[in-house]
Parts: C-alpha cells; sequence; structure tokens
C-alpha cells in the first residue's frame, strides 16, 4: 500500500498502544512514590539519587542489545520475555526490605523497561507512513501522556491511604494486562535477506537526536524524582496536580507537534520547545505556591512534548526498516544515560545546595542542548537532506 495511504489507525495500533499504557501506567505510578519509599527504608537524598539512577544504568545496558535483536527476530516474542522481567521486577519492590535489596530489584527491573520500552516504540515505528512519521507517533504516545496523567496521581494517593507495597501490586497487575495483550499483537516479521555485515547496535543518524535528548534527559529526571520532596519542603502538599497538568500538556502539545514536523519542518517544533523548558525550570526554582506548580505543569510539559515527538521524528523517520529497532536503543539511550547521570549527579547537588539551586542548575545542559541544535544539529541535518 502506498504510505501516502497507508492509515494509521489499525488493530495493531491500538494494541501496541495499550500495551505501552500499560508499561507507562506501571513505571510512572511507582516513579513519584520510591523517593518516600527509599527515605522510610533510611536513606537519605543522595541515596535517592542512587536508586533511581542504577535502573537507568541497567536500562542503557538492555536498550542496544534490544534494537539489535528487534531488527533480527520476531518482535513479539521479545516483547512478551521482556514484560515477564518487568511484571516480576514491579512484583519484587513489595518484597524489598533493604536498600540493598531495592537496588537488585532496580536493575532487573530497568532491564525489563529497557527491552519493553524499546520494543513498543520499535513496533510502532514500524506502522507508521513516513509522510504521516510525526503525526502517527504523535498519537501512539498520547498513551504515554494518559498514563503520566493519571498513574502518578494515583501512586500518591494509594502509597498514602493504603502504603506503598499496594501501589507496586497492583502495578503488577497492570503489568499482567500488557503481557496477555502481547499475546494477540501482530509484528512485522524480520527481513531475513539482510543480513548485517557486523553487530550494529546502535543508529548513526539517530546520534544528534540522542545527544540533544540526553541534555534535554538530565534535568527531566531532577524535576521528575525530587519534586514531590521539594514541593513538600515548600509547604506545597498537592503534588499530584503537577502530574495531572504535565500529562495533559503533553497529551495536547504531541499530535500537535507530529503535525508541525511533518509539514513546517524541526525548527517550529524545537525552539519553543526549548524556550518552554527553559521557564518552566526557572519557575519551578522558586516554586512558592500550588499555582505556581500548575503553571510549570503546562510550561514544561508543553515544552518536554514538542522536544520528544521531534527528536523520535529526528532519530527514527528516516532510517531502514531493519534498522528501526537500532535507531529507538540509540535515542533512548540518551534518554537514560541522561536521567541516570542526572539524577546521581543532581541529588548530590541538592544534598550540599539545596534544590532550588539543583533546579537552577539544570538550566545547563539545557542550554547546551539548545546551542548544539542551533549550531551543530540543525545545520548537520539541513545537509543530509
Amino acid at each position: 500500500m502506498p504510505a501516502k495511504n497507508k492509515p494509521i489507525f489499525t488493530y495493531n495500533f491500538f494494541l501496541v498502544t495499550f500495551i505501552n499504557f500499560m508499561v507507562f501506567f506501571c513505571f510512572q505510578m511507582i516513579f513519584p512514590v520510591l523517593p518516600l519509599y527509599v527515605q522510610q527504608l533510611g536513606g537519605n537524598d543522595a541515596m535517592v539519587g542512587m536508586v533511581l539512577g542504577i535502573f537507568t544504568f541497567s536500562t542503557i545496558i538492555a536498550r542496544p542489545w534490544a534494537g539489535y535483536l528487534l531488527d533480527k527476530h520476531d518482535k513479539k516474542y521479545i516483547l512478551i520475555a521482556s514484560l515477564t522481567v518487568f511484571a516480576i521486577a514491579i512484583f519484587s519492590y513489595g518484597l524489598a526490605a533493604s536498600i540493598a535489596a531495592l537496588m537488585m530489584v532496580r536493575i532487573l527491573h530497568g532491564f525489563g523497561w529497557g527491552f519493553a520500552g524499546t520494543t513498543t516504540s520499535t513496533i510502532a515505528s514500524e506502522m507508521m507512513p513516513k509522510d504521516r512519521f510525526g503525526e502517527g507517533m504523535g498519537y501512539f504516545s498520547l498513551a504515554n501522556s494518559l498514563a503520566m496523567a493519571l498513574a502518578p496521581a494515583t501512586g500518591i494517593y494509594i502509597g498514602k491511604h493504603y502504603g506503598d507495597v499496594k501501589v507496586f501490586f497492583l502495578a503488577t497487575i497492570f503489568g499482567l494486562c500488557a503481557f496477555a495483550a502481547a499475546f494477540f499483537l501482530k509484528c512485522r516479521k524480520p527481513n531475513l535477506k539482510v543480513q548485517k555485515s557486523k553487530m550494529e547496535i546502535y543508529e548513526r543518524k539517530a546520534i544528534m537526536p540522542g545527544v540533544m535528548l540526553f541534555l534535554v534527559a538530565m534535568a527531566y529526571g531532577a524535576v521528575i524524582s525530587f519534586l514531590p520532596l521539594f514541593a513538600l519542603q515548600r509547604g506545597v502538599d498537592n503534588v499530584g496536580i503537577f502530574f495531572v497538568v504535565y500529562a495533559l500538556a503533553i497529551l495536547l502539545t504531541r499530535p500537535l507537534t507530529g503535525k508541525m514536523v511533518d509539514r513546517l519542518g524541526f525548527d517550529y517544533t524545537i525552539i519553543p520547545g526549548f524556550a518552554c523548558l527553559l521557564v518552566g525550570l526557572f519557575l519551578l526554582a522558586n516554586l512558592k505556591s500550588e499555582t505556581t506548580l500548575i503553571w510549570v505543569a503546562l510550561i514544561y510539559g508543553t515544552g518536554f512534548g514538542a522536544m520528544i515527538t521531534s527528536l523520535q521524528t529526528m532519530a527514527v523517520r528516516d532510517v531502514a526498516h531493519d534498522h528501526i529497532g537500532a535507531a529507538n536503543a540509540t535515542l533512548f539511550t540518551g534518554n537514560d544515560l541522561g536521567i541516570g547521570l542526572g539524577v546521581m549527579f543532581l541529588g548530590t547537588v541538592a544534598e550540599k545546595w539545596g534544590y532550588r539551586n539543583m533546579y537552577l542548575f539544570t538550566i545547563i545542559p539545557l542550554m547546551a542542548a539548545m546551542l548544539f541544535y542551533m549550531f551543530y544539529a540543525r545545520t548537520k541535518k539541513s545537509k543530509t537532506k
């Protein structure tokens, strides 16, 4: 079927989007609970950073191998295997009784997350017509945004009223729903005639957007990881409202961004995206009330939605089908590495100089990402067209 006539909304699209929603719901439900859980087990801010960061490093190890295997083997079976590991890890959170045990669970969870997240994105990417890729992936990513809108507030509410262990067990149920749905998914078979002359676990075309996402993710990791603790310190109790407004901003931004990228190009989404991220971080560093928090969520969410859609389109749209797994793995390795290094380093900054200074510090990698795009990636991309 010609690309321009190829539909976006198919049975497979809705099914992989549902699986992606369940996986992200589990992840986002646990995320805001973990810093408080670490403190309940006797950890400090630096240990929070270590527990959150070690997850990222296991994900970084998993992603490139996931991309390589996805380009050469049946994606359905890789997804089922990864969701098995994912569900076991989530259930194990409720059994961890020490920081050391929690770190072991985080390592296992990171492997499951790295494979599952790369697989769903790759399956969705290969469904999209090239001339509507940004639009299609914008719709697919609505699952992420919807999960982000509902899951953190759900996790915080359940943890507050019923205990953190109940959060982990409920998340396990959602993980098992994704596992069951994967059996009904139909995936494109790998092209056995296309054999790589050497093992290629990264895609060169995805390196530039991966570098930018790495720098953006350093700030993102600090925003999401330490926000519950920072808000409590500033006397803002209703942290859940941030995640709802933030996700709704992304929910509205990503499909629109996808269409703009397809029709106008990257400048019209990436440059305004950087501006929103910088303004959002400055407001967050000066958090004083719930109203300010809502504005931060709206502005930062709009910027992040524009950036992630643009960078994923830049990384994946123009690569061959048998390299889509490697391209997704390359891009999201940048994301994982940025979150991991950012959380671990910025956790130490928060321990020494406080959360406000930590959030001001996150402006530096964002400025670096913007300069990288303006003076290198932007011109490099135009020369390859």
